[in-house]
C-alpha cells in the first residue's frame, strides 16, 4: 500500500468520515507499521497547524463561546479511538509530547453530489456540429471542428467526435495542433455550500480512441478553470485570460490507437474558492508533433460522459493540547 491510501485513510480519519472498513484498514497499518504511526502523527501536526487559529480566539467572543459549546457536548479525543487504544503502548511511548483532539461540527457532512449546471455531458440533446469559437453563454458545447454523433458512444448513444485541428505556434521542428472543446458552467448557485468548509470541483470525462492501428501519439486531455465576475469578456480574451483563473487543473492521458471500443478516464480537481461565479470546463484532443505544413484531421476520437462533481467536506477545527 502506498503512502497515498494512507494519507486518505488518515484524513479521513480526522474529519469524521471514515468507513468501518476504512477503520479496520487504519487500525491494521498502525499495529504493525512504525513508518505509518510516524506517518500519522506527522498528519495529525499538519491537521493542527492548519487551523491553529481556533487556539487563538479572543475570549468571550461569540464565535468562541459557539465553539467551546460544541466542544463540550461533541468532544472526541483521538485516545478514545481503538486504533490508539490498541497501539497506545508503542505509539505514546514515541510521541509522548503532545495529543491532537479533534471537534465535529453538527449538520456539516462530506457529500459529494453531481452538478447538473454542467449541460449535455453526455452529448445527447443534440446532434451535429458544435458552436463555433469560445462559447459566449452558459451551457453550450462550443469551440473547434467537433460534432455530437452516434456510432461509437461509450453508452450506444452519441458522442463528441473531435474532427479537425487549430494549429499552434509552430515548433522548431514539428508543429503542435490541438481541437478545443469548452463549456461555460455557472456555479453562483453554489456558494452556498461552498462555505460550509472545503469545496472541491472535479472534472472527469471518458476519451476514445478508436482508430484501429496504433499511429501517431495524441493525448486527451480535460481542463477546468475557476473564475469570479463575469464571462462576457472571456470569448475575445481567450485564452490570455486563463491567468485570471482562480485555481485551474488538468488531467492528460496518452494514447496511440489500437484499441478499438477501449474508453479511459481522465479527471482532475480544484478547490472552489467561496468567490468562485463560474467555471471553464475545455476538453481537448491534442497532437504534439503535426507537420507544419498540414492541417491535422481525426475522425476517430471521440470524448463522453463528462462530469462536474461538487465535493464538500466540514473543516474541523483541532487544538494541540501538551501532555
Amino acid at each position: 500500500m502506498n503512502d497515498e491510501r494512507l494519507d486518505d485513510l488518515i484524513d479521513a480519519h480526522f474529519n469524521g468520515v471514515m468507513t468501518a472498513a476504512e477503520r479496520c484498514e487504519l487500525e491494521a497499518r498502525l499495529l504493525h507499521s512504525a513508518t505509518d504511526r510516524a506517518r500519522f502523527w506527522e498528519m495529525s501536526e499538519i491537521h493542527v497547524t492548519l487551523h491553529e487559529s481556533y487556539q487563538h480566539m479572543p475570549r468571550g467572543s461569540e464565535r468562541a463561546e459557539s465553539f467551546v459549546s460544541i466542544r463540550d457536548k461533541l468532544f472526541v479525543s483521538i485516545r478514545d479511538f481503538p486504533l490508539i487504544t490498541a497501539a497506545s503502548g508503542v505509539m505514546f511511548g514515541m510521541f509522548c509530547t503532545s495529543m491532537v483532539f479533534a471537534y465535529v461540527v453538527p449538520k456539516m457532512e462530506a457529500t459529494t453530489s453531481r452538478l447538473f449546471s454542467l449541460v449535455d455531458g453526455s452529448f445527447e440533446e443534440k446532434s451535429g456540429r458544435v458552436h463555433t469559437g469560445f462559447p459566449s453563454e452558459f451551457g453550450i458545447w462550443s469551440g473547434d471542428h467537433a460534432e455530437m454523433t452516434g456510432g461509437m458512444a461509450r453508452d450506444q448513444k452519441q458522442a463528441l467526435r473531435f474532427l479537425q485541428a487549430e494549429r499552434e505556434p509552430a515548433l522548431p521542428d514539428y508543429g503542435a495542433a490541438s481541437c478545443d472543446v469548452y463549456q461555460l458552467v455557472d456555479l453562483r448557485s453554489l456558494k452556498a455550500d461552498a462555505g460550509l468548509g472545503e469545496a472541491t470541483l472535479e472534472l472527469s470525462a471518458q476519451f476514445c480512441d478508436a482508430r484501429p492501428v496504433t499511429g501517431e501519439k495524441v493525448k486527451f486531455i480535460c481542463r477546468l478553470y475557476v473564475f469570479t465576475g463575469s464571462p462576457n469578456a472571456l470569448p475575445a480574451e481567450w485564452p490570455l485570460s486563463q491567468k485570471d483563473a482562480l485555481a485551474s487543473g488538468s488531467g492528460t492521458r496518452d494514447s496511440n490507437g489500437g484499441s478499438v471500443g477501449t474508453w479511459h478516464s481522465v479527471s482532475t480537481r480544484v478547490l472552489m474558492p467561496p468567490q468562485a461565479d463560474f467555471a471553464v470546463v475545455h476538453l481537448v484532443l491534442h497532437q504534439p508533433k503535426n507537420p507544419p505544413s498540414t492541417i491535422a484531421t481525426f475522425g476517430e476520437h471521440f470524448a463522453d460522459d463528462v462530469r462536474l462533481t461538487l465535493k464538500t467536506q466540514p473543516t474541523l477545527p483541532v487544538r494541540l493540547s501538551p501532555r
